[in-house]
């Protein structure tokens, strides 16, 4: 599908090089979408840093079912004779 596309733009863009009433009015398409293309592309790129999710503060992860280090610290040891 790729190469019908890019063979159908070559195809496009040879006939808008042609100095000719059909030359001109493909090589304006041309122009028209190629500007549009920006606009989207601009819009979405704004669109995308726009629905970023907020920063939020580092947590300390611990892997799930296992302790942190205030479970797992050491508890003073019964003093034995």
């Amino acid at each position: 599908m790729d190469n019908i596309a890019k063979s159908g733009l070559k195809y496009v863009k040879d006939r808008a090089r042609r100095d000719d009433p059909v030359g001109e009015a493909t090589y304006r398409a041309l122009e028209l979408v190629s500007e549009g293309l920006g606009v989207a592309s601009k819009a979405l790129r704004q669109l995308g840093d726009a629905t970023k999710p907020p920063a939020r503060a580092r947590k300390e992860l611990t892997g799930e079912g296992t302790p942190s280090k205030k479970e797992t610290a050491a508890k003073p040891r019964a003093k034995t004779a």
